[in-house]
């Protein structure tokens, strides 16, 4: 809750109709307006490169224009866009997001209910960006891949204090192996959407049990995995591959090569721990661990895997 803490500051202001929007830009001052009549808003520099990305003026052409013609290209712009949250903080703007059927998601009901739908046993990680918290969460039930491999089930939920994203809910595992703690989650189970009020709490209810209940799916493909063999030839070509893919940082590849060379993956269950483990290892990015996540969830995936394993692929 610490943590997701920060999300919740500040307020959100819905502009519905772009055109009473006004930008004033000052050599050390912008300002925005945003209707008639309300008061002024600073925007700081930041929250000013978000605003320019948003109407699609690029960095590269606004730094090279005038405050003056700054402002005026940036309220042009703006018109054309018909609708768009603000996040505002003490009279500043902090952030500006596209406009979606938004839903203001109580981080401790949220708790409350997943404590309610599943015996959790662990709260794993928090990852916070751009408004939305990702919870990772395990519960009881464990099944084995193979004989004392054991991974546990679980639920991923993403969702946002301030309502700027539309929530998520999604299957997701741990792997108990060694207690490396290495995770991976699954698009089997993924939801989004609500009908706001209470049909919110309704969508994370049915979505957590379903996610939750999609476990058994996922060991039978890691099952897969754990049999299909890797001949040596080829495992330093795969690996590469799903590093390449996952776009893990150079020191983070590096380390899991070495993981590779001191015990080399013998078949794609081990190939696919080695990504899962820089995920919730190696990595610290949000947007890197879940860029890993996803590719392992993909490599795991009966038809994807088929279509991008270098080995099925081959075999095909």
């Amino acid at each position: 809750m610490e943590q997701i803490q920060p999300l919740v500051e500040g307020q959100v202001r819905d502009v519905k109709d772009a055109r009473t929007v006004k930008i004033k830009v000052e050599p050390d001052m912008i300002t925005m307006r945003p209707q008639k009549g309300s008061r002024l808003l600073e925007v700081p520099a930041e929250a000013a490169r978000k605003v320019a990305s948003f109407a699609g003026l690029p960095l590269t052409v606004a730094r090279s224009l005038s405050p003056h013609t700054f402002g005026l290209a940036l309220n042009e712009l703006l018109t054309q866009k018909e609708h768009f949250t603000l996040i505002t903080l003490e009279d500043q703007v902090t952030d500006i997001v596209p406009y979606k059927s938004r839903h203001n998601v109580d981080p401790g009901h949220l708790l409350d209910i997943v404590e309610k739908v599943l015996p959790v046993q662990d709260y794993l990680r928090v990852r916070t960006q751009d408004r939305t918290a990702t919870i990772e969460i395990v519960g009881q039930k464990t099944e084995p891949v193979v004989r004392g491999d054991l991974v546990r089930a679980g639920v991923l939920v993403a969702f946002s204090p301030m309502g700027v994203t539309l929530p998520m809910v999604q299957s997701y595992a741990m792997v108990l192996a060694c207690t490396n703690g290495a995770t991976s989650n699954r698009v089997l189970s993924k939801f989004t959407g609500g009908s706001g009020g209470d049909g919110i709490w309704d969508f994370f209810r049915s979505s957590i049990r379903r996610a939750y209940g999609a476990f058994n799916s996922v060991v039978e493909e890691w099952k897969h995995l754990q049999q299909e063999n890797i001949a040596p030839e080829d495992r330093a070509a795969m690996l590469e591959a799903l590093i390449k893919k996952a776009q893990l940082p150079q020191e983070v590849a590096e380390a899991v090569r070495a993981m590779a060379i001191e015990r080399p993956p013998e078949n794609s269950w081990q190939l696919h721990n080695l990504i899962t483990y820089a995920s919730s290892h190696l990595l610290s990015a949000p947007k890197k661990i879940e860029r890993a996540q996803s590719v392992a969830a993909d490599f795991a995936d009966e038809v994807t895997h088929a279509r991008t394993c270098p080995l099925c692929h081959r075999e095909r």
